[in-house]
């Protein structure tokens, strides 16, 4: 993989948490192609439009629990394969610190191709390892997964 390859790829997997943390929510739909799919869970949402439209939804659903917004996901242990010249596989773990500390943690499992508009998400697969004690977030995270799969947000 090359130098350019390895730094678009890492600056596009740092842009999904910069700009989902900061409500960047147009921008951080289109770093998914046309057809890419955001996996929550198990809950998946389809394309940029429906991506926003989940990450509008959570931003207000999650600004409702007192001591988690604002806050940040901090990702470590990234390793990004190639695994063509034009797509990639990327893997990664997240913890979640709100206001009141950690919340949450979990894995980022990700198809990454490249486009005319540079490298996007084919789909990223969010799970969720645990939750701190008193997590704000758990009780929504677990209504996403009890939510099943489908294309529209709950």
């Amino acid at each position: 993989m090359s130098i350019s390859d390895q730094v678009d790829l890492e600056l596009l997997l740092s842009r999904y948490t910069g700009l989902g943390d900061s409500g960047r929510v147009d921008e951080f739909a289109a770093l998914f192609t046309g057809d890419g799919v955001l996996d929550v869970g198990g809950r998946q949402f389809v394309g940029p439009a429906a991506i926003a439209d989940f990450a509008r939804r959570s931003a207000v659903a999650m600004g409702a629990i007192e001591g988690l917004l604002p806050g940040n996901h901090h990702v470590s242990s990234r390793m990004t394969d190639r695994v063509s010249e034009d797509t990639a596989r990327s893997q990664s773990v997240f913890l979640f610190i709100g206001t009141t500390g950690p919340d949450h943690w979990g894995t980022y499992r990700d198809r990454l191709v490249r486009t005319g508009d540079g490298w996007r998400f084919v789909s990223r697969s969010v799970r969720f390892s645990g939750f701190a004690e008193a997590s704000g977030a758990r009780d929504y995270v677990e209504s996403l997964t009890r939510s099943g799969p489908g294309s529209a947000g709950g």
